[in-house]
C-alpha cells in the first residue's frame, strides 16, 4: 500500500494548482451516508476524503464486527472520478479476535447523462472498480471486480430518489468465485437549512443467500466543507447482521 500515499499526494498537488472554485461538500454530497452511490462526481481536480466508524452485530454466519472504513474521491474530470475505499482497520469480535488493516478497493465512476424531469429521465452514472489483496492476510479476499449502475431523481416535495443496480463478486465457502445481484436505494428530504434525513434499503443475492437491510439516518452540513452524517439499518435475513450503524464525515479538500 506504500506506493498510494505519494500518488495522492501528487493528485493534491495537482488539485491544488489547477482548481478555481471554492470546494463545497454540498456538490456532488458524500457518497458513505446512505447505501447507494450517487451518479454525480466531483468537478476537476477537487478531492474528497470520507471516513466513519462501522458496527455490525453477529449473524447466522458472521461475527461482530467493527471498522473504520474510508473513500477518498479525485475528480479527474468533471465527468470522470477516481476512488480508493477500504474498510479501513477492522476488529471481529471472533475467538481469535482477528483484527488488521481490510482490502483496498480501486474504483472509477464516470457521469453519463444529466437528469431530465421533462421525459422522467435520472442522472445516471456507471461504476467500476476491483477489490485488492492488498490487506492484512486474514482479510485477503482476491480480485474481486464489479460494476454497477447509480441512478438520481427529483421527486415531488424535495425528494430525491437514488438508487443503484449492479453486479458484484466474492468468494464462497469454497474458495470459487461468484458473482451477486446487488440493489440499494434511498429516499433523501432537506427538512431544515443544511439538515436531511433519509431512509435507505439493500439487497445483496447470491448462490441462495440474500442479505438485506432497511434503516435510515441523517446528514448535517455545518460548513461550505464538511459534512457529518449518521445511518443506522436493521437486517431482514438471516444472512445480515441484526444491526448495522455508522457515524461519520466527510470533507471537501480542493
Amino acid at each position: 500500500m506504500k506506493p498510494l500515499f505519494p500518488l495522492f499526494c501528487a493528485m493534491l498537488f495537482y488539485s491544488a494548482l489547477n482548481y478555481a472554485d471554492e470546494p463545497s461538500i454540498k456538490s456532488p454530497g458524500a457518497d458513505m451516508a446512505n447505501f447507494p452511490n450517487g451518479s454525480f462526481t466531483l468537478p476537476q481536480g477537487s478531492a474528497y476524503v470520507e471516513t466513519g466508524g462501522n458496527y455490525n452485530s453477529k449473524s447466522t454466519y458472521s461475527a461482530e464486527q467493527y471498522n473504520v472504513s474510508y473513500l477518498l474521491r479525485y475528480g479527474l474530470t468533471n465527468n470522470i472520478e477516481l476512488r480508493l475505499m477500504s474498510d479501513g482497520y477492522t476488529f471481529v469480535n471472533d475467538e481469535n479476535k482477528t483484527h488488521g488493516m481490510n482490502s483496498q478497493t480501486f474504483d472509477i465512476k464516470w457521469h453519463l447523462i444529466d437528469e431530465d424531469s421533462d421525459i422522467f429521465l435520472p442522472s445516471v452514472a456507471v461504476e467500476f472498480g476491483t477489490q485488492t489483496t492488498w490487506a492484512e492476510t486474514v482479510f485477503k479476499g482476491g480480485t474481486l471486480p464489479f460494476l454497477g449502475l447509480n441512478f438520481d431523481y427529483s421527486l415531488p416535495f424535495d425528494v430525491a430518489l437514488n438508487y443503484s443496480v449492479g453486479f458484484d463478486s466474492q468468494l464462497d465457502a469454497n474458495g470459487n468465485k461468484e458473482y451477486l445481484l446487488a440493489l440499494s436505494w434511498a429516499f433523501q428530504r432537506e427538512v431544515a437549512e443544511d439538515v436531511a434525513v433519509f431512509v435507505n434499503s439493500y439487497t445483496n443475492t447470491a448462490a441462495g443467500l440474500t442479505s438485506s437491510a432497511i434503516g435510515g439516518g441523517g446528514q448535517w452540513t455545518p460548513t461550505q466543507r464538511v459534512a457529518i452524517f449518521t445511518n443506522v439499518a436493521a437486517g431482514l435475513t438471516q444472512n445480515t447482521p441484526d444491526i448495522y450503524g455508522l457515524l461519520g464525515f466527510a470533507v471537501a479538500l480542493f
